[in-house]
């Protein structure tokens, strides 16, 4: 044990086990396909006539689907196989993308919004529950942060593809430049997909994990943390809620506040990635150094200079530097943070607790979306910016309000129940 602890950054990484290694790579190549419809969705939405409001209410909808099943989905998957379960999510959202990219017809948008929004529900709850069982201590927040940071340099490749991938597809097309980017959008959609579905093949030869109960039945009995579980979740939620108005139309902000077309919006959010993915392979150095908590605390607080210089920014590139910093500072404590709460839990509880998270989270993140896009429709493109380093504010506040001696608390069990273990392996040896 204790030489794990001394291993430096590339030992801990070695200790990634054949599933560790597997989830790696099913994250990255998925976060390529995400990486691709997430510069273009929006603009084909757009494309097709469809307003801010709308966008932002079928937006809202799969994060009203994902809080509406969330907690019952963590309790549900803390009895079941979390790999199945992760494989049966992916196809459905797999099913649903499919739907988006073909039809525009509102039912099916919205009917598959529902589904996908079911789907994420349960994989948001099973992934980090099923991480977690898989590693150890030691390397669990490198595990995290190594695997984010892998799946943000596949999200910068899929940024890359999806701002340029349009105009080549055009070009071929014979559709000039003057044409009508759907079909174009339409056609790079449908590409993003297969990506998603080689990241679904890789879940398949991954260890099916042993339920902790023996059946599937609603209880709360497994959850013993509610004090941890809810003040957690509440300072979740408050980041989601100012993050809802604002992370699902940066796309949108460039493209009508700056004139930017998709291969711009693609360059930028490429740019985001290469400063994120660097933020994520660092933050767990930062947090061997001062704490994941004060790693959490830190990341978050110096996120909120630079959404008020989005606000202001008379520029494109003054805009530029601003949401990469921004995104850097705040999704650099998303694997530290993940990593602490799943300390912070028993093994049978944490699907449930995860559930309760992402409840309040996409709950709020839903109805923030809807006030986003209501804002945007308005033509107030840079007032979200403002009232969201408000909400950033209150968040930082109550995470070190609540966890500033937590992870002390955390680390002095952890050595109590290696000192009892001790004892017990001995006389086990004995006899």
């Amino acid at each position: 044990m204790v030489e794990e602890d001394n291993l430096g950054y590339i030992g801990k990484v070695r200790l990634f086990g054949r599933d560790a290694r597997l989830y790696i790579a099913s994250s990255s190549v998925a976060s390529l396909s995400f990486g691709m419809s997430s510069v273009i969705f929006n603009l084909y939405l757009q494309e097709a006539h469809l307003t801010e409001d709308f966008i932002g209410f079928f937006l809202s909808i799969s994060m009203f689907a994902t809080a509406g099943i969330a907690f019952i989905a963590g309790s549900i998957t803390d009895r079941m196989s979390r790999k199945r379960v992760i494989l049966l999510a992916n196809v459905v959202s797999f099913l649903a993308l499919l739907i988006q990219y073909t039809f525009l017809d509102s039912t099916f948008l919205l009917l598959s919004q529902v589904f996908f929004g079911l789907s994420i529900a349960f994989t948001q709850v099973s992934w980090s529950p099923f991480i977690t069982e898989i590693s150890t201590d030691t390397e669990r927040a490198h595990l995290f942060a190594f695997s984010s940071g892998l799946s943000m340099l596949a999200f910068l490749v899929g940024n890359l593809m999806g701002g340029y991938l349009p105009g080549i597809v055009s070009s071929v097309l014979g559709l000039g430049s003057s044409g009508s980017l759907l079909f174009p959008y339409r056609v790079v959609l449908w590409l993003s997909l297969i990506p998603n579905l080689v990241g679904i093949l890789l879940i398949v030869p991954m260890t099916r994990d042993t339920p902790t109960y023996s059946e599937v039945r609603m209880s709360l009995s497994n959850v013993h943390n509610w004090g941890f579980i809810v003040k957690f979740a509440a300072s979740v939620s408050v980041v989601g809620l100012g993050a809802g108005v604002i992370v699902l139309y940066f796309n949108l902000f460039f493209a009508n506040e700056f004139s930017a077309g998709s291969d711009v919006v693609g360059l930028i959010f490429a740019i985001n990635m290469v400063v994120l993915s660097a933020g994520n392979f660092l933050s767990p150095a930062i947090a061997d150094r001062i704490g994941k908590v004060r790693t959490v605390v830190l990341t978050e607080a110096l996120s909120i200079p630079f959404l008020l210089i989005i606000w202001w920014a008379p520029s494109i590139e003054l805009a530029v530097l601003g949401f990469v910093m921004r995104s850097a500072m705040m999704n650099m404590s998303g694997p530290v943070s993940t990593a602490f709460f799943m300390e912070g839990l028993n093994k049978e509880e944490r699907a449930t607790a995860v559930g309760v998270v992402h409840t309040g989270d996409s709950f709020v993140r839903g109805v923030a979306a809807n006030i986003g896009g209501w804002l945007l429709a308005a033509g107030f493109y840079r007032l979200p910016y403002l009232l969201v380093s408000g909400l950033y504010v209150v968040a930082v506040v109550l995470f070190y309000a609540f966890f500033r001696n937590k992870e002390e608390e955390l680390e002095m069990l952890r050595r109590t129940e290696v000192v009892l273990k001790a004892p017990a392996e001995e006389a086990k040896d004995i006899t």
